[in-house]
């Protein structure tokens, strides 16, 4: 089987998920477009079930060759979901431990391919995207951030005679993963190929100089929202980051409401920004794989990685019910080689401060109508 029909009976078999992934009130109130007639489900559940001739005329595959897919599936999604090892998945699908690693490894690229039309923006970046636009805490102040940029480690295993370029600060072996994602939490881009002793800016600038990972670079006039680990520069709006100046959201819950017209921007900024951290805690928390990492190849893992980072956007997608587009991934990624420049510097510093400048009139207001 080809890998085209591979990843279109791994997009059947995903669709399949989505009444599982609807709560029932969404059920309740969702009222349908067309109605009468068969569910998708129930078309399915016939053609797996009816003559055996009906599923490859209508699906191009004979059911053995559907459930066969839809096994390995299966077999893929469990041991990510669960972290089980291959003996534990043997045992569940009653297969070979050689089997389970060969579904497994096929599924794997099957969803790094599929990642290429599911990990990329999902609205248009010259728009203000509705969240930032619904919500008075960041409007207008950030109409011009298209998302959030971050890193996160997550476990590596490698050996301890090639380890120590993954060990970072607190000694664990990890991959520095580097991520875009928009407002509703979906990612828009991923770089997982960095040790876990590489500092996020080297990751950042990676990614940036280099065609090949294709950034999602902000168009111009677009920013993202990054941390003061990163350099406030046009295209990347940071915190202020003098000494003692709180900068993010759990700062102020536990020392009170901002102080200054700084604390007051960084508040706003941190409670957006940190969107990309609600984000990574999704993912870690639903595959728990990243538990237990299996002892593999490293472009196996980079693989799992990019497999459960394609996998929350597909499931974040089914529930906001937004439709999957083929992404031309033709060409050359462009480079940006000068986001140290001064000047750049300077210009979005500008930009903060007229920020600062809305923010802080907006907070005055309330005062000056109590007096």
């Amino acid at each position: 089987m080809n890998v085209e029909v591979r990843q279109s009976c791994l997009i059947i078999a995903l669709e399949e998920l989505r009444s599982l992934l609807e709560d029932d009130e969404q059920k309740k109130t969702r009222i349908p477009m067309r109605v009468g007639g068969e569910t998708g489900g129930e078309y399915i559940h016939r053609m797996l079930n009816g003559h055996p001739g009906l599923c490859k005329e209508q699906l191009r595959l004979t059911r053995e060759m559907f459930i066969h897919v839809a096994e390995q599936i299966g077999i893929g999604l469990y041991i990510l979901a669960k972290g089980a090892s291959y003996t534990d998945a043997a045992d569940v699908f009653k297969h070979s431990l050689r089997t389970i690693c060969k579904y497994f490894n096929l599924v794997l690229h099957a969803l790094v391919e599929l990642s290429f039309d599911i990990i990329q923006p999902h609205h248009n970046l010259l728009d203000v995207h509705t969240i930032v636009f619904n919500s008075s805490f960041y409007w207008p102040y950030f109409k011009d951030s298209v998302g959030a940029l971050d890193g996160t480690h997550i476990e590596a295993v490698i050996s301890d005679a090639k380890g120590v370029p993954f060990r970072g600060r607190k000694g664990v072996k990890t991959w520095n993963v580097l991520a875009c994602c928009s407002f509703d939490k979906l990612f828009t881009f991923v770089n997982i190929g960095w040790e876990g002793s590489a500092h996020d800016v080297r990751v950042w600038v990676d990614s940036l100089m280099q065609s090949k990972y294709h950034f999602l670079h902000p168009p111009p006039g677009k920013y993202y929202l990054v941390d003061s680990g990163y350099p406030n520069t046009l295209g990347y709006l940071a915190p202020f980051d003098d000494a003692g100046m709180r900068k993010r959201v759990l700062e102020f819950r536990d020392g009170g409401k901002p102080r200054g017209v700084m604390e007051h921007f960084n508040y706003r900024h941190s409670s957006l920004r940190t969107t990309i951290e609600r984000a990574f805690s999704h993912v870690k928390k639903r595959w728990k794989i990243f538990h237990n990492m299996p002892k593999m190849k490293e472009e196996h893992q980079q693989a799992i990685i990019f497999s459960t980072f394609t996998l929350h956007n597909f499931i974040s997608m089914c529930k906001m019910g937004m439709p999957i587009y083929e992404h031309d991934g033709n060409g050359e990624g462009m480079v940006d080689s000068d986001m140290f420049n001064n000047g750049r510097k300077e210009a979005m510093n500008n930009v903060r401060v007229e920020i600062v400048k809305q923010i802080w009139e907006d907070v005055q207001k309330p005062r000056a109508t109590d007096a």
